[in-house]
């Protein structure tokens, strides 16, 4: 079966095409690059894959994905299954022409293949989806108005931009969190503090104990401690003392491990050490 459109405007004045398709599970897309468009879908119904900068995606209904005028993409349709969506491609002229170039910032300034996806329960809870139903009811209209399209269009750009803005800054916090983590991980048998890792990333001892709680749940001193432990287990499982793999991993002796320990797991380490794992 082919695909059916049932709904498509183009203009090329206002510099937007906008398409609502229904495709029956025919996968005729190629590999490519729209050096001049910038593209968001909305899956509505079914499920669809876009292979992104060579990073597979998976869309669920409600999804919103971005796509770039450098990044190299195709959409990948499932074979049989029925796959609703709403295409959005608008040029660089749209920007320019509606004095919003600022908008197209969120296109041009991400890394190739990141923060393309917004995931359904942000686009339902930021209102990305009545805008976008907004904008398929004026294109549904017999003599649909392109003007106020238009402005609907930089409606779903205006807050699209700020979901994006939210993404890169989680993903700059989750970056952050990881090197610390790392840096934690290599430093674990020496003496190590909040002063030394704050100091280490430039950042006060508040924020960095604020950030790595709401990244991993742990405070910075139990996630140490917690590592420690484990570690004590790997050394005493190949043979070594506790007294020993204690001091080796940083606690000062073992009442020190079995303060830390108890703390940590509610029981003494001759309960629980074989369940330790992390």
């Amino acid at each position: 079966m082919k695909n059916f459109i049932k709904i498509e405007i183009a203009n090329k004045q206002q510099g937007f095409t906008f398409l609502h398709n229904v495709n029956n599970g025919e996968n005729g897309s190629t590999s490519h690059v729209d050096r001049e468009l910038f593209s968001t879908i909305v899956l509505l119904k079914g499920e669809l894959d876009y292979i992104i900068e060579g990073k597979r995606i998976h869309l669920l209904p409600s999804d919103i994905l971005l796509v770039g005028n450098d990044e190299l993409h195709r959409s990948v349709f499932k074979e049989g299954l029925e796959c609703e969506y709403i295409l959005l491609m608008v040029n660089l002229d749209f920007f320019v022409k509606h004095n919003c170039t600022e908008l197209s910032e969120m296109f041009f300034n991400r890394a190739l293949g990141t923060n393309n996806i917004i995931p359904s329960d942000k686009v339902l809870s930021s209102g990305l989806f009545e805008i976008v139903n907004r904008l398929d009811k004026y294109a549904k209209e017999n003599n649909p108005n392109h003007v106020v399209i238009s402005s609907v269009i930089i409606e779903l750009l205006y807050n699209l931009d700020k979901q994006v803005m939210k993404l890169e800054k989680i993903n700059h916090k989750q970056q952050k969190i990881k090197k610390i983590i790392e840096y934690i991980n290599d430093n674990l048998t020496k003496h190590i503090s909040l002063e030394d890792i704050a100091s280490h990333f430039y950042m006060s001892r508040e924020y960095l104990c604020k950030l790595f709680k709401e990244g991993t749940g742990f405070t910075v001193n139990k996630y140490i401690s917690y590592k420690r432990i484990v570690l004590v287990r790997e050394y005493n499982l190949k043979g070594m003392s506790l007294a020993v793999a204690c001091e080796k991993v940083g606690f000062n002796d073992y009442s020190a491990f079995y303060r830390a320990y108890h703390k940590i797991m509610n029981e003494s380490p001759s309960q629980g050490m074989s369940k330790i794992n992390l």
